[in-house]
């Protein structure tokens, strides 16, 4: 009887504590909740039964038993490291891993004497104060500055089952060059996917827009420390790389031809259509704000008053009540088509992994953003507050030649390819987009007022042309001079915003050396150098000057020097980053 007490005593006493699943089988399929007896256990059961001290059915009980105790013992949750902190269910119906990301980064610039005078106050203007005044920005000609580039929180897994996946990220990064990229804290992706039918994936929420390569790609596995210019001016959506909406695609790693079809706001992220007005005709000398003094009451007989401007006594005002939400009824289309022709050469640029066969894919996208408001009229860009958000993605993007004309349509088209083996990569991508104003003709951008005050501004002079079809491109390779951890990388970077002018366009080339620490880009530091050259010429149209005020008996708007359209050469920067990242 005390034999048979042994190994029972020996299963009660035998180590039962799980071992960490690994990553894949958390994502893949559910953890195993019975583990194998221990050797000396299996060995002293078999023994017994060999020598006919137990019967089959004893055996038979007590590995039966042995597994139920060892299931009530397993925790029923697990907690282990795998590129970020790991906490999951035994039965894998749920699964949180939480990341960090940091990305310090030194910049020392050198600009010449045309960004002192005239500055660039058409490509990146800067749109300052309340109302988003328009303003040219300037320089001296040496910067320097060390800026939490990212930082940024990352929150990820799956509930009820694997197919059911989340994404949260969170950014905390610097501010940049202007005002339009002040630091906060900020909801950057919240989505979920459910990827229960290979062919049909659904994600919705907020997140990038499956368009274009470098728009899908994160910029914690980048060639170098910034994307180019280029391709943040060419987004889906004219705006932002991210929006929010709803996207169904196949899954990418069992098919080779991949598909992404979404439907978006078309107004970026943390920001819906329903914030995006069209201003009417300003009302004068009436309430709802100006320009200075005290308020007008509506009994004033100024508001009255039938006589010629120039009679007025009071100053023309912003009226923040002159606004309107028209053409809200709109969304973002967007679709894109990818080829994996050779192996899976995935998102990330360079071939960090070596790859020892080649791997090869092309890909296209098309997205259409009707009714974008620029701001309904350029005399009145002061008074669209509520559309500041819009022009200050448009400005931080490249695109302050687009501000001030009015409602536009955007039709976006992109092609892109990328090529690894053995260390080396090529990629490259090719924009097109068309701009459609809803109001044909030149935008206006000098008025009279009518003698009747209360009536609408004559319009005195156009711009000089229309926006035509601006198109963009970039080639980019790299090399690991030492396989997963030194590469070196240029590239080169073209831009035309077709302004129908001469010497409008956008150069940029880059070289980078990168050191991987870990042979991942979980851990990098990256030297990078570029030169960007932009045209001054053409014209930018969205300048926001100060309101019409009846100066010296003149009503024309606008009644001072307008240095916007000012020529200078060509604005040149040199810059240095060095930047240190650690994805953990």
């Amino acid at each position: 009887m005390n034999t048979v007490l042994v190994p029972i005593g020996l299963v009660e006493a035998a180590d039962t504590t799980p071992t960490n699943p690994t990553d894949k089988d958390l994502l893949v399929g559910p953890v195993r909740s019975v583990e194998d007896l221990d050797p000396v256990t299996r060995y002293l059961l078999d023994d017994a039964l060999a020598q006919g001290r137990i019967t089959k059915q004893r055996y038979a009980s007590l590995i039966r038993d042995y597994e139920e105790q060892a299931h009530l013992r397993q925790p029923a949750f697990k907690f282990w490291y795998d590129r970020g902190f790991n906490l999951g269910t035994s039965d894998n119906k749920f699964l949180l891993r939480i990341r960090g990301r940091l990305a310090t980064q030194f910049t020392h610039r050198d600009r010449n004497e045309a960004w002192r005078n005239p500055g660039d106050g058409k490509n990146f203007p800067d749109l300052v104060g309340v109302f988003g005044d328009y303003r040219v920005n300037r320089s001296d000609s040496d910067a320097a500055t060390i800026n939490l580039r990212r930082a940024r929180l990352y929150f990820m897994g799956h509930v009820f089952d694997p197919s059911m996946k989340f994404y949260v990220q969170i950014r905390a990064d610097s501010a940049g060059d202007g005002g339009q990229t002040q630091s906060s804290i900020q909801l950057y992706d919240y989505y979920v996917t459910n990827t229960k039918l290979d062919w049909a994936n659904v994600q919705v929420g907020q997140y990038k827009v499956y368009f274009n390569r470098a728009q899908i790609n994160s910029t914690a596995s980048m060639q170098f420390a910034e994307r180019s210019l280029v391709s943040d001016a060419f987004t889906a959506s004219g705006l932002d790389r991210r929006d929010i909406g709803l996207t169904i695609m196949n899954d990418d790693q069992r098919y080779p031809l991949n598909y992404y079809l979404g439907v978006f706001g078309g107004a970026g992220p943390n920001f819906t259509r329903l914030g995006s007005f069209e201003s009417e005709q300003i009302q004068q000398n009436c309430p709802g704000g100006q320009s200075g003094g005290v308020p007008i009451p509506t009994t004033d007989p100024n508001c009255l008053v039938t006589g010629p401007l120039s009679n007025l006594l009071n100053p023309l005002q912003r009226n923040l009540n002159a606004d309107t939400r028209l053409d809200i009824n709109r969304v973002m289309v967007s679709l894109r088509l990818n080829w994996n022709i050779m192996g899976r050469p995935g998102y990330g640029e360079g071939d960090i992994t070596y790859s020892e066969r080649p791997q090869l894919a092309v890909g296209g996208g098309y997205a259409y953003n009707p009714r974008v408001n620029t701001s309904t009229n350029n005399a009145f860009i002061g008074v669209d507050l509520a559309n500041l958000n819009i022009r200050r993605m448009l400005a931080a993007g490249g695109n302050g030649r687009q501000l001030g004309w009015g409602v536009v349509d955007y039709s976006t088209w992109a092609a892109d390819g990328i090529f690894k083996y053995r260390g080396f990569s090529l990629q490259g991508e090719f924009y097109y987009k068309n701009v459609t104003r809803r109001e044909k003709g030149r935008p206006c951008v000098q008025f009279v007022q009518d003698v009747v005050p209360s009536g609408p501004f004559i319009c005195t002079a156009e711009a000089p042309n229309e926006l035509g079809n601006a198109l963009g491109w970039y080639v980019q390779s790299g090399y690991f001079l030492i396989p997963r951890y030194l590469e070196i990388a240029g590239r080169y970077s073209y831009w035309d915003p077709d302004t129908n002018s001469t010497a409008d366009l956008i150069k940029q080339a880059e070289v980078s050396v990168n050191w991987y620490f870990s042979g991942t880009y979980d851990h990098s530091i990256q030297v990078s150098f570029s030169n960007t050259a932009m045209g001054t010429g053409g014209y930018a149209i969205g300048r926001s000057n100060p309101m019409p005020l009846v100066n010296q008996g003149s009503d024309v708007y606008p009644n001072g020097p307008i240095p916007v359209d000012l020529r200078g050469g060509t604005l040149v920067e040199n810059a240095v980053r060095v930047q240190y990242q650690i994805f953990f």
